[in-house]
């Protein structure tokens, strides 16, 4: 049970840190400064580098429903600027264009 809460607050401690902008290396030696053994470390970091990925996981999620949303928008606009017969080539080439490079930019930090 003891063993649970150390790990508990050296957690708490690299989730703050984590929030501060550091890097692994630098909350690596945070934890081995307040005495954390190799166990609990390596139980820690572990649980650091899940935070990061699901953070980074979650912000291309949003990036890539934008990128649809864009896409999508610049769909639904093509079908009514051509329609009233105006130019379609900022909806069909510049809001495509951006959709799919924030998609792509989305899809990228899913999967790396």
């Amino acid at each position: 049970m003891e063993h649970n809460l150390s790990i508990n607050s050296y957690l708490n401690t690299a989730k703050s840190l984590i929030e501060q902008g550091r890097d692994n290396a630098f909350i690596e030696t945070q934890l081995t400064q307040q005495g954390a053994d190799e166990t609990t470390l390596s139980e820690v970091l572990q649980q650091v580098k899940r935070i990061r990925n699901a953070k980074r996981t979650q912000n291309g999620s949003m990036l890539v429903l934008l990128g649809v949303v864009l896409l999508g928008l610049g769909f639904v606009s093509c079908i009514f600027l051509h329609d009233s017969g105006t130019s379609i080539d900022f909806a069909l080439y510049g809001l495509t264009a951006i959709g799919a490079v924030i998609l792509i930019a989305g899809l990228a930090m899913i999967f790396h």
